[in-house]
């Protein structure tokens, strides 16, 4: 897999041509598939070759749902044909997608692949993390984890594309006008997903083929095994995959807050000085990072005895202040005898082999290098018992990284797992997953009462269960600030929802104009988080302009007055699997004026706030295209009608933020300082204009932010309801539990409406107004806030 240029190609694999009795023909060999369904469009293929018995070494495997998606009966059947056929149709019969006849499946040795037919009119997202085009046509894809800076030319990772990534999740999604398919090849085996018409030659020549154009999925080796995933809109599909591969665990509040990181970081000092300007300048955060620099000679589970002599009392003073302090922890191992976790692992026979049988070494951080085999259950518990030890001295999270696994300049091929069984290609892009887990079992002994909250670098198809992700080390340039966009988006819709990039790039200086500007795009993104590399300039918010300083905490103040509206998003995505950042096509289907599906600069933050950042150097306007319905521009605070385009004009304190008309907002009134927060006690930005016709609903819900409480029935939980009646805004109240306290609600509109009317357990309240204005993101507009009772 490091020929990330070449792939195997269907020419040379032998393909099924018959089916009988689920018995399949494959050059001669007997080959049996099976096929299932499951409520909700969900359809698994597996193939098994009689004479080759591969394996099983997955580790997350999806889960058929046995109900729900609020559906009786399937819209949509797989089946495999006798003549050798493979069609997905809806129950009217319409052929969705189908397999190339007698070529649908294929095998060539220990490689597979599946083959679909492809139309001109599709289009396709997801492939997980990718530094390419938002939208995925044209080219072929390597499912393999690298570490980018190693393992790619460093031109390329600058201001190019690139492929492979950090993390690998091969999932395709098809659009097909408004209709949308899923394909998962259940398989951590080296892959590939191509969607290519032609041929590159050394980055040169460009083959044009002859052969109708196709879709191919397939890997290196393992079980064939491939989810076929029927929508029909996006959302319906995203909701089906995500519970089909478990949703993300509700975090711990404070980790949806602002992240202040540097590699450079290294203990007390660089801590409480940042504790202390954020303070000074009144500007809200929840964590403090270390790098690499904090531990002694980069041995893991240890401390620098010169920069964090106490990390004890340093830990709990900070967190007394409001501050999380988030380490980093790399599998590498120190090979060194006088080193108690290289002991203990040696002693116990936990780290990778080589085909030979000795320790497998790498060249990292700490030097040589021997690495954890997290294949075996053995190891998983050994290292939860070292992180469980460390997590008691202070942290409530970690930052996983260097866990593709980079091996440095040595060839991680001769890594062997499963006590040297089994080989390299088995495991590798399972590895990261494997260290989460085994790292949140760790995190949870020491804080069994507490949310975990994890950082990995990299992951595969499950890994979402378990942490969360940045995209990698990035670049400070505009291109990188443009892709992180696409790429988080497709992302979050190939199962990692939380998830977000490097703000201000981690390589190279971030001027100024463009940690504004990244700061503006980024600030709703579920994951937020400054970092940069050594010897780069300053990157916090205070080494720029004073006006940049002012810019960059208006926002991330606005981030956190929004926190129980982002709050609300997550548990979405944890009950139900819905989205947190989406494409506009999410919410949103193609009209005769507007394909949604190559915008890659606009994006919304679930249902009902839509952001159309500045993400180019040059320019002193853009376009943004505002769906169908009708917007509140959050820069002047009046009304717009969707279905068309507006221009917009650059200005250095505003971005380009509209709210759907509809929606209900809860937000925290007042200027946010720090990072305290009251749930219970709430704004509700009603985005209601007085000609407003039908009803809004929104389910607010609040809890504690830190424990599982709230799965014992310590969550409180409201549904509003909204109309419009005459010109006066009637709000009810339906409280459905009050686990966790009541909740008081102060309703703010735009619109000057007669009155506003609360109504809760049969009683009404008519409020009256008062004028008050706000600066979203732009110039301050008027609005009311209605309270207290009309006299």
């Amino acid at each position: 897999m490091y020929l990330f240029n070449k792939y195997f190609h269907p020419n040379n694999f032998a393909f099924a041509d018959r089916l009988q009795n689920q018995m399949l023909t494959v050059d001669g060999r007997p080959v049996e598939a099976r096929i299932a369904s499951a409520t909700g469009d969900i359809h698994h293929i597996a193939v098994e070759d009689l004479t080759r018995r591969p394996a099983d070494v997955r580790v997350e495997k999806p889960m058929l749902p046995r109900s729900g998606f609020g559906a009786e009966r399937n819209l949509s059947r797989l089946e495999v044909t006798p003549d050798g056929g493979m069609q997905l149709k809806s129950e009217a019969g319409k052929v969705l997608l189908e397999g190339v006849p007698n070529h649908w499946f294929g095998m060539c040795g220990s490689q597979w692949l599946f083959q679909f037919k492809r139309d001109p009119e599709m289009h396709f997202y997801g492939l997980g993390e990718k530094q390419t085009p938002f939208e995925r046509s044209g080219r072929a894809y390597a499912f393999w984890n690298v570490d980018v800076w190693a393992d790619h030319p460093m031109e390329q990772v600058k201001t190019g594309d690139y492929d492979p990534d950090y993390i690998s999740i091969p999932y395709l999604i098809i659009k097909r006008e408004n209709t949308f398919i899923g394909l998962l090849s259940d398989n951590p085996y080296p892959g590939v997903i191509s969607i290519s018409q032609e041929a590159q030659v050394s980055q040169q020549l460009k083959i044009s083929l002859d052969s109708p154009p196709v879709i191919v999925i397939g890997a290196e080796g393992g079980i064939p095994s491939l989810y076929c995933i029927y929508g029909p809109s996006l959302a319906d599909l995203t909701r089906k995959f995500q519970i089909l591969i478990g949703t993300t665990p509700l975090p711990p509040l404070w980790a949806l807050g602002y992240h202040q990181s540097r590699w450079g970081y290294a203990g007390e000092s660089d801590l409480t000085g940042l504790a202390d300007r954020f303070e000074e300048y009144e500007f809200p955060c929840d964590g403090l990072w270390l790098d690499i620099d904090y531990m002694d000679g980069f041995r893991v589970f240890t401390f620098n005895k010169e920069s964090l002599p106490r990390p004890a009392e340093t830990l709990a003073a900070l967190k007394k202040r409001g501050f999380r302090v988030v380490p980093i922890l790399d599998p590498g191992v120190k090979q060194d005898h006088r080193y108690g976790v290289y002991q203990s692992g040696r002693l116990h026979h936990l780290f990778c082999l080589t085909g030979a049988g000795t320790p497998f070494v790498g060249m990292v951080w700490p030097g040589y290098t021997v690495f954890p085999d997290f294949s075996l259950p053995k190891t998983r518990e050994w290292w939860a018992r070292y992180a469980r030890d460390f997590f008691t001295i202070g942290f409530e999270g970690a930052w996983l990284d260097m866990n593709d696994p980079s091996t440095g300049p040595v060839d991680p091929t001769d890594m062997r797992f499963e006590a040297g069984r089994t080989e390299h290609a088995a495991y590798h892009n399972q590895y990261a997953l494997l260290m989460a887990k085994a790292t949140r079992k760790g995190l949870t002994d020491a804080r069994p009462e507490q949310r975990p909250f994890l950082l990995s670098r990299s992951g595969f198809t499950g890994s979402q269960k378990y942490a969360a992700h940045w995209t990698g080390d990035n670049f400070s340039n505009y291109h990188h600030l443009h892709r992180s966009i696409g790429k988080s988006i497709n992302l979050a819709l190939s199962g990692i929802p939380f998830n977000g990039a490097d703000v201000g790039g981690f390589g190279g200086h971030c001027e100024e104009r463009l940690l504004v500007d990244w700061i503006k795009a980024a600030f709703l993104f579920p994951f937020f988080r400054n970092h940069t590399m050594r010897g780069s300039r300053g990157q916090e918010p205070w080494a720029y302009s004073a006006e940049a300083l002012d810019i960059i905490r208006h926002y991330v103040r606005l981030r956190y007055r929004l926190m129980p509206y982002l709050y609300n998003l997550f548990m979405d995505q944890e009950e139900t699997g819905e989205a947190i950042l989406r494409p506009l096509f999410y919410d949103f289907e193609d009209t005769r004026r507007f394909s949604l599906s190559r915008i890659d600069d606009q994006f919304l933050v679930g249902p009902s706030i839509l952001q159309a950042p500045f993400v180019h150097e040059r320019g002193d306007h853009r376009e943004v295209v505002l769906p169908s319905g009708r917007w509140l521009d959050g820069m002047a605070g009046r009304w717009m009608d969707g279905d068309q385009k507006t221009n917009v004009i650059r200005n250095s304190r505003s971005t380009p933020l509209f709210f759907r008309e509809g929606s209900l907002i809860p937000f925290q009134p007042g200027k946010r300082t720090d990072n305290r927060h009251d749930l219970n006690r709430i704004g509700l930005f009603c985005c209601i204009p007085t000609e407003f016709e039908g009803e809004a609903r929104y389910l607010y819900r609040t809890d504690d932010g830190i424990s599982f409480d709230y799965r014992k029935g310590a969550r409180t939980t409201l549904e509003i309801i909204a109309r419009v009646e005459g010109n006066a805004l009637s709000l009810l109240l339906d409280c459905q539990s009050e686990g966790y306290g009541a909740i008081s609600i102060t309703p703010y509109t735009v619109d000057r409406f007669s009155s506003v009317v609360l109504e809760k357990d049969g009683v009404s309240e008519r409020l009256k107004p008062e004028e008050t204005s706000v600066r979203l993101t732009g110039k301050r507009f008027k609005r009311y806030r209605w309270n207290g009772a009309d006299p």
